[in-house]
């Protein structure tokens, strides 16, 4: 089981720091294109890597060849998935590390990014099904919940990433997530979107019928309360990318966040969220609105905890 803890100094502010890159791999499809995506995306130059592949061997009391055999046969072929992703990415890092770690992939994954500290953590999402939204598998779903860095979770091919998504509540953590972004060494060809989102109050379902207009008077009025104190923070985050060179288009609209964050992404090569944590513990649950862009946007999602 993971042991909560309370976060670590890098988490806060990257500035000034070479940057810490973990990236989690099992080989799979998916894990490659995460490695595909890290090789490709818009790093820090001296960025640093380590490339973490995880490997539960079964205990047996039996010491005999035929299980000692199996269970090293499961170690060398996790060293060799995590060698085969140093060597892909060796132009870009040729510096990158590896880690082959024994014991469930989730913790361990967790563990190591914790203990170097990473800055930001990268896997690939395997995807399960498509009845209500993409269902993510176990590993990268709980790394996700519970890392304390900002997690980056891969879904699909790994695509040039020219446009950014970032969904702004006006909150901190918000403001954490798009500030990660605004340090990266973009490119004035990459498009930024800010997306402000409002939720609507509502309205009591009991009410009067006479009461109905007054109602509706005071909801819109609620809304456009809410969406002009939103609208600074957009601005605020607009002028930091443009003091780097970053054009970025913003627009408020009201709905559900999550139901708007997942619509708006179409067109994104990248959405990027901020995550609160829930519970006495800052190594808890994300927020239902990132988790459910986490589960249903069908592209690489960036989760930075803030808060």
């Amino acid at each position: 089981m993971t042991t909560p803890t309370t976060g670590h100094p890098r988490a806060a502010d990257g500035e000034g720091m070479v940057m810490r890159v973990l990236l989690a791999t099992d080989g799979s499809e998916e894990a490659r294109a995460a490695a595909t995506w890290v090789a490709s995306c818009p790093l820090p130059p001296d960025a640093s890597l380590r490339v973490v592949t995880a490997v539960t061997v079964p205990t047996s009391a039996l010491d005999v060849p035929a299980v000692l055999d199996f269970q090293q046969s499961l170690r060398d072929e996790a060293g060799s998935v995590a060698e085969t992703t140093r060597a892909q990415l060796a132009t870009r890092f040729p510096r990158a590390e590896i880690r082959v770690p024994e014991g469930d992939p989730r913790d361990e994954i967790l563990r190591l990014a914790d203990e170097w500290p990473a800055d930001l953590l990268v896997v690939g999402a395997r995807v399960l099904g498509r009845l209500a939204g993409f269902v993510m598998g176990s590993v990268s779903l709980g790394v996700a919940r519970h890392a304390l860095c900002p997690v980056l979770v891969v879904k699909g091919r790994a695509a040039l990433l020219q446009t950014i998504l970032i969904a702004l509540d006006g909150s901190e953590q918000a403001a954490a997530a798009a500030a990660f972004v605004a340090r990266l060494p973009l490119t004035s060809a990459i498009k930024v979107r800010l997306l402000g989102v409002v939720e609507a109050p509502r309205s009591p379902p009991s009410a009067p019928p006479a009461l109905t207009a007054q109602l509706r008077t005071g909801l819109h009025r609620i809304i456009e309360e809410r969406q002009a104190a939103l609208r600074p923070a957009l601005a605020g985050v607009a002028a930091a990318f443009a003091a780097r060179g970053i054009a970025a288009e913003s627009r408020v609209v009201v709905g559900h966040p999550a139901d708007e964050i997942v619509r708006a992404a179409e067109g994104a090569d990248l959405v990027v969220v901020g995550a609160r944590g829930l519970g006495v513990f800052k190594r808890l649950l994300l927020g239902s609105v990132s988790e459910a862009v986490l589960r249903h946007v069908d592209r690489p999602v960036l989760v930075v905890r803030g808060g």
